[in-house]
């Protein structure tokens, strides 16, 4: 008999078991330490056959800085369902539970990292950016005399430095994490063996590099590198010094993309193509709308028509924000202009991904609606680029 439940600590050796199968370059063994921790701070539900763990999905909170506004976010991690369960609508099952406890608990909203739009759009998720997928010939690299004191450390040595300087990242209000902790030592210590770059002025420290190195390939893969221009050119320059690479790999949100003007000389051999990105979508409509950081002021209603997979999102949202403060009253109807849309696009929408000639059509609105609502979402795309 198929049933869904929240998994404890009891499923935690199937859990495992099912993640690697799913993701098959990781190995119980490796990943024992770092599935620990995650599990530990985050909600799992599981999808059995009588009392076999058929489907999983990890669902890890987080706060987002969403243009000064912190959301509660969680994380959609490690979707995975047995060979012998495929095709029988258990993760669509398990999202239906996870929504659930998600808006019992005052989650706001919900990011993950697909494998298929499409897959992940039905159940009311929309791309909110696209990644950058650096290859980077070492020659390339900028010449660059500076005065930074760039020294290796140990990742013990370099987690206070890292905590600080991305607490302090100059964009961090356009949507990236406030991180814990427990995440930084799960993302930087327990997944790879990194290795770090600090870059210190005046003995304070101003900039970090997380890096891998692959010599038998002769490539230089930067995990994350944080610092101002100045800071980025200074490592880039020494990368150029760096014997034994040939090629410097870097993966990074768009927006996120300093390096791009760095390399604004680059040869062909230097190739920088765009990669699928995160998705999002709104848990709970009503929360969300009611801390929108809107841009001005503005007076109209949002109908959500449809969200199957959280259906207590769907009506009519009165929303009028003035003098840096919103109120929104969930209504049977309405005599203000209203803008009528699925959930998906009012994550477009709000996320400044928005496209008015290619998405107007999805959108049922007076056309007198759009030049206040162009002038009070947000028209910067968020940042988020960690990995969950």
């Amino acid at each position: 008999m198929k049933y869904v439940r929240e998994l404890n600590e009891k499923d935690r050796k199937a859990q495992l078991d099912l993640i690697c199968e799913g993701f098959p370059w990781n190995t119980p063994e490796a990943m024992k330490a770092r599935f620990d921790l995650l599990v530990a701070h985050s909600n799992s539900f599981g999808s059995f056959e009588d009392e076999t763990l058929a489907s999983q999905i990890i669902a890890t909170p987080y706060t987002i800085d969403f243009f000064g506004t912190p959301y509660t976010m969680a994380g959609i991690g490690f979707v995975a369902t047995s060979e012998n369960f495929q095709h029988q609508h258990r993760i669509d099952d398990l999202m239906s539970a996870i929504f659930k406890k998600l808006h019992e608990k005052g989650c706001v909203l919900s990011y993950l990292a697909p494998f298929s739009y499409r897959f992940y759009r039905r159940f009311g998720y929309e791309k909110v950016f696209d990644m950058l997928d650096f290859q980077i010939v070492q020659r390339d690299l900028p010449r660059f005399d500076h005065t930074y004191r760039i020294e290796e450390a140990d990742w013990a040595q370099a987690a206070p430095i890292v905590h600080d300087l991305y607490a302090r990242r100059a964009n961090r209000a356009r949507g990236l994490m406030a991180r814990e902790p427990w995440w930084e030592e799960y993302k930087f210590h327990l997944r790879k063996p990194y290795r770090f770059w600090i870059a210190y002025e005046d003995d304070e420290p101003v900039g970090y590099m997380a890096y891998l190195e692959d010599l038998e390939k002769r490539t230089l893969s930067i995990f994350e590198i944080v610092g101002q221009e100045p800071v980025l050119r200074a490592f880039l320059a020494q990368l150029r010094e760096q014997e034994g690479v040939d090629t410097i790999a870097y993966s990074c949100c768009q927006g996120l993309d300093e390096i791009v003007d760095i390399l604004e000389d680059a040869s062909p051999e230097t190739t920088i193509r765009f990669q699928r990105g995160m998705m999002a979508r709104v848990v709970d409509v009503e929360a969300f709308l009611r801390s929108y950081p809107f841009a001005r002021k503005a007076k109209f209603a949002i109908e959500i028509r449809s969200d199957r997979y959280a259906p207590w999102n769907v009506g009519i949202y009165e929303v009028e924000h003035r003098k840096g403060h919103t109120k929104v009253k969930k209504v049977f109807r309405t005599e203000e202009p209203t803008a009528r849309m699925d959930i998906e696009v009012f994550v477009k929408l709000f996320f400044g991904v928005f496209d008015l000639d290619r998405d107007r059509g999805r959108v049922e609105a007076d056309a007198k609606l759009w030049p206040m609502i162009a002038r009070c979402v947000r028209p910067q795309g968020v940042l988020f680029a960690d990995y969950f």
